[in-house]
């Protein structure tokens, strides 16, 4: 074998060392990407469309997190291990959990409720058209 041919071998086998090689996928993180994805579908109903949210790992948390811009700032929904609640954190620092948990019987959709309402009353999310109170049939 040549000196040429163990470099070759090795190039092929680990890379140049320029460019870190791609992870493999991990499938519980594309699971939780998902998901978090599916909970800002829910969203959409409460006035918070895909311009102001986003879904990724947070380093952080150490988990995958649901991103939401508010006046506020930013509040992220992480997205826990099954059987555990969603903790909420604004600034990096967790502020409270939604009253549910990760099971296979919550619904996205409940889960984007929940986080909508937790926004809410905390006065960083006005939900358009459910937070004003007209008088009807005055005379």
């Amino acid at each position: 074998m040549t000196r040429t041919a163990l470099f070759e071998t090795t190039a092929a086998d680990h890379g140049c060392g320029c460019v870190p090689a791609p992870a493999e996928p991990d499938p519980a993180m594309t699971a939780d990407i998902i998901q978090a994805r599916a909970i800002a579908e829910g969203l959409a109903e409460f006035g918070i469309g895909p311009a102001r949210w986003s879904a990724a790992y947070d380093p952080e948390a150490a988990a995958v997190a649901l991103r939401v811009d508010t006046p506020r700032g930013l509040y992220a929904l992480t997205i826990p291990q099954p059987g555990q609640p969603f903790p909420v954190r604004h600034r990096g620092e967790r502020i409270g959990a939604l009253d549910c948990r990760r099971t296979y019987g919550t619904a996205d959709s409940y889960t984007a409720a929940l986080f909508a309402a937790f926004l809410r009353d905390r006065a960083a999310l006005d939900i358009p058209g459910k937070d004003v109170c007209l008088p009807r049939n005055m005379v």
